[in-house]
This record gives C-alpha cells, structure tokens and sequence, in this order.
C-alpha cells in the first residue's frame, strides 16, 4: 500500500518535525490520536492479524495513516510482545483489546531459566522486525515512526500479575529486581533492533502508576530502569523516547523529568495547565484530548472546543507541544470522531515561538 501526505496538510510530519527542530515556520500542531485497536476496525483488520501479520499490520498503518495524516507511527512488539517473547501468554479476542493470560512466574525460580530476549533470535519479535523493514522503506520518509518497547513495571505485571506483584516489591523485593534486569536487558535487544531500522522509541508503563506503586516504590523499582532506558535508547538511536504515563502522575513528576524523552504524554485527568507550569520548561509535553467522553462521545464542536483548549494551554509548554489524546480512543468510536479531532487540529495554525 502507497502512503501519501494528507492532502489538507501543507507538510509531512517528517518536514513539520525537522521545521519546529530547526525554529522554522510550520502548518500546523503536531497531532497523535493513540487508536491501538481502533484501527482492526478501520481497516477491516482482524485483531490476531494487526499483532502477528507482518504486511497487514503495515498496511493497516499505512491506511489509517493516509485517512487522518497524524505525526507519528508506532508499531510493536510493546509490553504484549516482550512479554510472550519471555514465555508469557495473551488471549486475543475476536474484537477487542487483548489481554494477558494466567501470570507465567508461579515460582521466583523459574527465573533461573528464563533468558533475555534476543531480538534477532525470538520469533515474536521479528515479526515486528518484518513490519519495521516494510515501514522504514513505504512510510520511513514521509512520516516518523517508532517502536513500542512497553514499560518495564508493566512487562513484570504481565508475566508475575499485578497484585502479587506489587506485593513482592515488598516481601522479596530481590527477586523483583532480578525480574526487572531480566526485563530491561531484552527491552535494550529491542531497542538495538529498532535503531537498525532507523525507528525511534516508544514507552507507555500504565502500571507503574503511583495509584497503584507509589512515589517510594516507584523510585526504587521502576525509576533506575526506566533511567537506564530512556538513557540508552538516546546513545543507540539518536532520538529521545515519547513517553507516555497513564493516572494522576503529579507525585511521580520529578523522576519523569530526569528521562530522555522527545515528549511527555499526559494522560486526560491531568491538569494541563498545571502540567505546562511545572514541566514544560523541563520536557516537550503531549495531551491530552479524553478519548471517551470527548472523542469518542462528543459533538463535532464538543472536539473542536478541547481540541483548541488544549492546543491554547500547550503551546505554552516552552519544549513544545504535541496534541494527543489522553489515552488510547475505544474501538467503537465512530472513524469520523478522528477525522474532526485532525480537522481541529489543523484549524489552529501555528508559526514558530
């Protein structure tokens, strides 16, 4: 499948990323609706395909990409992928997001056995290689694109489940940590594999929420690998890492504010405005358009209006600003709800600060 500029944009998102890099004029917000599943439904995908296809997983990205013409690409392998490539396991329903299987680590031994991934030699993983080959050469000059590598936290909640999980950080924390290492190198293999593709990095660790963690265990089990991450994908790709944070992150800022990253992304309970007067001299921020009751729910002027609200806060932001939804848009939302929330986008034009 052939991808081509939108035709309501004046640029591509590759030349309106180089022209804000470069201080130059642009046409208009960077604008990255996160749909996940929403695009099997699109694109007539079925959902085993969109995660195990090489070619119909491109051209589903490829399609959604020549509908809406947003600024960014990311495919897999993400949390689900690294963690079958460990041995875990993920139900993939008809319709509908997939969801993870009976927890694979019964027993913290079974560690003893279990290797990090090589990206090169895991079946899993290269599928996701074959798309990135496929990407870098139809869509590499046209459009970024990135590799998902998942978070760390949320890989080990995959393979261990959350609640025992979080009960280990404080009753073995040792073992966790073991897990963690084991994690974090075979997310590096992938990272090595995304950066001989020329792909930049990804990262989304929803259940390293301090709802959930907390400030104290978040800096002792999530905070040194994320670091180590952020850091590495920088020295490996040249690109920093589009991060994106799911819950009321306020009590987590300071230690996001040490990553490597190309943008923040916000999740849309989040005080915008807070968040641009408390770190928007410190990283580029993204948000953070509610993908239910906004995108998903709302009138064509209900978007319009959050659409430029957000834009009018995080312009603000003196790293810059991405527009995006707060998370990923449900599945059932209606494809025209993407179309106006693009629209509204480009309906805010924008010279450089």
């Amino acid at each position: 499948m052939r991808i081509q500029k939108h035709k309501a944009d004046q640029m591509t998102p590759i030349e309106r990323r180089k022209a804000i890099r470069e201080g130059r004029d642009y046409d208009r917000i960077p604008c990255v609706p996160f749909m996940s599943e929403f695009k099997c439904v699109l694109t007539g995908t079925s959902v085993w395909d969109f995660w195990h296809d090489p070619r119909k997983m491109a051209d589903a990205e490829i399609a959604v990409f020549n509908r809406y013409g947003c600024d960014r690409i990311v495919i897999g392998p993400n949390t689900r992928g690294i963690t079958e490539a460990l041995g875990g396991r993920f139900i993939y329903p008809e319709k509908g997001v997939p969801f993870a299987d009976k927890p694979l680590i019964q027993d913290y031994r079974q560690l003893d056995d279990m290797g990090v991934v090589d990206a090169k030699k895991s079946a899993r993983i290269q599928t996701f290689a074959e798309e990135a080959e496929i990407l870098a050469k139809d869509a590499g000059s046209i459009v970024p694109l990135e590799i998902s590598i998942g978070g760390p936290f949320t890989i080990a909640s995959n393979l261990r489940g959350v609640e025992i999980l979080l009960r280990d950080c404080r009753k073995c924390p040792e073992e966790v940590h073991k897990l963690m290492r084991i994690i974090t190198e075979s997310q590096k293999s992938c990272i090595d594999m995304a950066a001989e593709y020329g792909f930049g990095i990804a990262m989304a660790d929803p259940v390293a929420n301090p709802a959930l963690i907390g400030p104290k265990m978040y800096e002792k089990f999530v905070y040194p690998y994320t670091k180590e991450l952020t850091d590495y994908v920088l020295r490996q790709t040249r690109e920093r890492v589009s991060l994106h944070m799911c819950g009321k992150t306020y009590s987590i800022w300071k230690y996001l504010c040490e990553y490597e990253l190309n943008e923040l992304s916000l999740d849309n309970i989040i005080d915008l405005e807070r968040a641009v007067e408390e770190l928007g001299d410190k990283v580029p921020i993204a948000g953070n358009v509610d993908p239910v009751e906004i995108v998903m729910n709302g009138t064509k002027e209900e978007i319009f209006q959050a659409v430029r609200s957000c834009i009018g806060t995080g312009r603000k932001a003196k790293k810059g600003y991405v527009l995006a939804t707060g998370c990923d848009v449900p599945d059932t939302t209606l494809p025209v709800k993407i179309d106006w929330m693009m629209d509204a986008a480009r309906s805010c034009k924008i010279t450089a600060i």
